[in-house]
């Protein structure tokens, strides 16, 4: 059998929460020594999971104890009606935290010269993305373009929403732009056609950014730019290059006449 602090440390929770839910009637030792020290089987650990997991999606001791000798039809009732509340919840924040992002957004318009790198702090952002490709033909380019945008809806290109590429380049180098895998992105308050569809975060921080010709001797230009500016400012960031889009109406390969070329600063 186990001391209390070790079923604690095993569950990851603590002492004090043992000791009130042996006071409570939820969970208790298998048995108490004559000097009143709690001791556990190993087997009530799955138990005490269970009781923890209740509590974290938001059941209270009562209805968690109401449950505990309840068939398991009846327990995946009341998950469903967690599930349900969750979800409704869920829907709330994401419409709340569209409002504040694009807010934000409208809020924090970038001003700079072409070329000319700045840091700047960004918002967080979800993005639908496409499949991979590391083929930068033209070809291949409006084939990911359109597969894409098939799965969202008819108006996307229209929104408003932010869009544009992500492209796995370290170090913004420029000499191996030409061979980088990339992805399409749009914003994910977007709506999609209701297909599965996969999505990616772009984080909220502080960012290294350059606005560029939308031109691969344009993205190159400024991709030099930022490693030069990362390196004279001795700036680490991370592998991924944000290649988003000034505006809305989309001219060349999927992008605006304008890019601006974004790294988080770690």
């Amino acid at each position: 059998m186990i001391k209390i602090s070790e079923m604690a440390k095993l569950a990851n929770t603590t002492r004090r929460t043992l000791i009130f839910y042996d006071e409570q009637g939820v969970f208790q030792p298998k048995k108490r020594s004559d000097a009143g020290y709690r001791y556990y089987d190993y087997d009530q650990l799955y138990d005490l999971l269970f009781i923890l997991a209740m509590k974290n999606l938001g059941l209270s001791l009562e209805k968690i104890k109401s449950l505990q000798d309840k068939p398991n039809n009846k327990v995946m009732d009341e998950l469903v009606n967690v599930q349900t509340t969750i979800d409704k919840k869920m829907d709330e924040l994401a419409r709340i935290q569209s409002i504040v992002s694009r807010k934000v957004s409208e809020g924090s318009e970038l001003t700079a010269e072409p070329y000319q790198p700045i840091v700047a702090k960004r918002p967080k952002l979800t993005f639908w993305c496409s499949r991979e490709s590391v083929s930068c033909t033209e070809e291949e380019i409006a084939q990911l373009f359109a597969e894409f945008y098939q799965q969202l809806d008819k108006l996307a290109l229209m929104d408003g929403n932010q869009s544009g590429f992500l492209t796995d380049l370290p170090e913004a180098s420029s000499k191996k732009y030409a061979d980088a895998s990339f992805r399409v992105v749009k914003e994910s308050s977007t709506n999609n056609s209701g297909k599965a569809m996969p999505k990616i975060e772009k984080a909220a921080g502080t960012y290294l950014l350059v606005r560029v010709d939308n031109s691969t001797a344009g993205v190159c230009r400024g991709l030099d730019e930022l490693a030069k500016y990362a390196e004279k400012n001795d700036l680490e960031s991370s592998s991924d290059m944000w290649q988003m889009n000034t505006d809305k109406a989309l001219v060349n390969c999927g992008g605006s006449e304008d890019l601006w070329l974004e790294y988080l600063i770690k």
